[in-house]
């Protein structure tokens, strides 16, 4: 199958499938050890295969951020409908955390993408490419909800963005290194904790 004879939306199926196998090669391998040859492997198809829709390895890792990125944001929004105020934020907030065990190889992957932009200044400038865009989400939500009084007048926004996406990094990179510590259960309850602390003094 070539680019010419295929539509663009089978051609990203097709790269959604080959970042699907890195997936799961990152996760079992980890990403230094996952070479186009061991997702060729995990796909049961040839390097062939793989290089006929990336590059190479930094291009399928670019892609796969971004479907990590995209489905992130995606879970974010469509959350979001029909929710309103504090809820709205933490409901948001939740579907960024590995509340659920299947969500762990999701964080093992982003975390092992991290470790893997050190010193790669393309995938560093990626990876602040899409916190900047993540901030700017969650700091509309905290503008919304300072409009309509339901948390601090003071409240420097950009910081508390900020802090949020760090208590959610945080939490995430404690689950996948120490999970017996972090349930379902107490990664809400530190991040409505820290919701509670924004809302106005009684």
């Amino acid at each position: 199958m070539s680019y010419d004879d295929s539509s663009s939306r089978t051609l990203r199926e097709r790269r959604i499938e080959v970042v699907r196998a890195a997936w799961r090669t990152i996760v079992r391998e980890g990403l230094d050890r996952t070479s186009m040859r061991a997702i060729a492997q995990e796909l049961g198809s040839s390097t062939g295969v793989i290089t006929h829709y990336f590059r190479d390895k930094e291009e399928l890792i670019l892609f796969a951020l971004e479907c990590v990125f995209e489905n992130v944001v995606d879970d974010m929004k469509a959350c979001a409908k029909g929710r309103q105020g504090i809820d709205r934020l933490e409901q948001m907030i939740f579907v960024a955390l590995p509340l659920k065990e299947i969500d762990r190889d999701d964080w093992k992957v982003w975390m092992a993408f991290l470790g893997y932009s050190i010193g790669r200044e393309q995938l560093v400038r990626e990876h602040r490419k899409r916190y900047d865009c993540l901030r700017q989400i969650i700091y509309q939500e905290l503008a919304d909800l300072q409009t309509a009084n339901s948390i601090r007048a003071d409240l420097d926004l950009t910081t508390e963005a900020n802090a949020l996406i760090a208590l959610v990094d945080g939490i995430g990179t404690g689950v996948v290194i120490c999970p017996e510590q972090f349930s379902a259960e107490q990664q809400q309850y530190l991040v409505r904790r820290h919701i509670n602390a924004l809302l106005p003094l009684i």
